[in-house]
């Protein structure tokens, strides 16, 4: 299933899909997004895939979208590009398996865009993150100006996309737009460990949690309130959930209900 573009690798549960176009600095153009979502969508029924690395190859993550395809978009080219991108975004945001990602490097534009639709994020020190478009006369075209405000908060965000200076994996941090940073040398084992403990919980729980948890950046309380009662009473009805508390209940591990 790899490819020149994306290298996949299924290990322990783990899907693990990395960028490997260093020389072009693993430029997010239309190929590689199509092959990125390729992947993820021929595994998204495969019961052994219970969490999703995304890494990059070289010693930047990624510089973004392809600024030479977008020398060539007329207007209508570029709406259809943007709805693609969108539909790209939105498809990662919502796919029912955790995501990780793992930046060394510089990660900006539409590079940040794909990280914030994902569910967590590990740098390294050497980590940069920035939405830098203006800088090339454009604007985040890829969710950037919506998602990174629910982030980060309004101000700081305008602050990022207005310089489109890069700010720090230590920043980052503090920030919420990390989780965690770790050295180097550190970076898979430390992605390795949190799937392991994710891989731990069921299934389903994980798919309707994430489910819920998305839907509070976009809805109001009380349309997220009936999301997630309507989703608690699904997993809390499931054999998989009833499992999980009487071996939790008798201190013992619980059986494998293939997350029913």
């Amino acid at each position: 299933m790899s490819s020149d573009s994306i290298l996949v690798e299924l290990k322990g549960g783990v899907l693990t899909l990395t960028l490997n176009r260093p020389e072009k600095l693993n430029v997010l153009d239309v190929g590689t997004r199509r092959e990125l979502v390729s992947a993820l969508k021929s595994l998204e029924g495969n019961h052994d895939v219970r969490c999703v690395v995304l890494a990059s190859k070289g010693d930047v993550f990624s510089a973004g979208a392809d600024l030479r395809h977008s020398l060539e978009l007329t207007e209508a080219e570029a709406r259809d590009y943007t709805m693609f991108v969108r539909s790209v975004l939105d498809y990662i945001e919502s796919y029912p398996k955790p995501t990780i990602a793992l930046v060394d490097g510089l990660a900006v534009g539409g590079a940040l865009e794909l990280l914030l639709s994902l569910d967590i994020v590990i740098a390294t020190p050497n980590a940069r993150f920035g939405l830098t478009e203006l800088n090339v006369g454009l604007i985040p075209g890829g969710g950037g100006s919506q998602r990174l405000p629910r982030m980060v908060g309004i101000r700081k965000a305008k602050e990022m996309v207005f310089t489109g200076e890069l700010i720090s994996a230590e920043e980052a941090l503090a920030l919420g737009l990390v989780n965690r940073v770790v050295p180097r040398e550190r970076l898979m084992d430390e992605a390795t460990k949190m799937c392991q403990r994710i891989i731990a919980k069921s299934p389903n729980g994980l798919r309707l949690a994430k489910q819920s948890l998305n839907q509070s950046i976009y809805r109001e309380m009380a349309e997220g309130l009936k999301l997630e009662n309507s989703s608690y009473e699904s997993v809390v009805a499931s054999a998989d959930a009833k499992e999980r508390i009487r071996a939790f209940l008798e201190k013992r591990r619980a059986a494998d209900t293939k997350g029913s």
